[in-house]
């Protein structure tokens, strides 16, 4: 019992942005969210990964994910949770080699599911860039 009180307590913050935002725009299928990531450079598989991580984690009535959301802000999800649980699962869900460091730095600050789709699309661009020795056009 204690445990649920403190759960919908924490919880309490994201479920009343999301609540507020699902009365000002419209749902989005899983679908139409992968396209809209795909449209914008993001990786299809990714995204994929992003829906369903992020539809488990709504709190609102008729609120679905939309490739802009914060995943801080709408979601609770933390810097720390964010590079382990979500990004690292999914590249080795999608067996696509972790990049170094100083990649990382370079790509910048990762807070909405199109930037994690774009981050693993470059991550495979990388990869294939360095099996094959070609680059790939920008």
């Amino acid at each position: 019992m204690v445990y649920k009180v403190i759960s919908y307590l924490f919880a309490l913050p994201f479920s009343l942005r999301q609540d507020r935002l699902a009365r000002t725009r419209s749902a989005l299928t899983e679908v139409e969210f992968v396209q809209q990531i795909v449209s914008q450079g993001g990786d299809r598989d990714a995204a994929i990964a992003v829906w369903e991580e992020l539809k488990d984690s709504t709190h609102g009535n008729g609120f679905t994910p939309a490739p802009s959301d914060s995943l801080s802000s709408l979601f609770g999800i933390a810097e720390e949770e964010l590079d382990e649980d979500l990004i690292l699962a999914i590249l080795q869900k999608l067996n696509v080699p972790i990049p170094d460091q100083e990649f990382v730095s370079a790509f910048g600050v990762v807070d909405t599911p199109l930037q994690v789709a774009r981050f693993v699309a470059l991550c495979r661009d990388m990869s294939l860039t360095a099996k094959t020795g070609l680059r790939l056009p920008q």
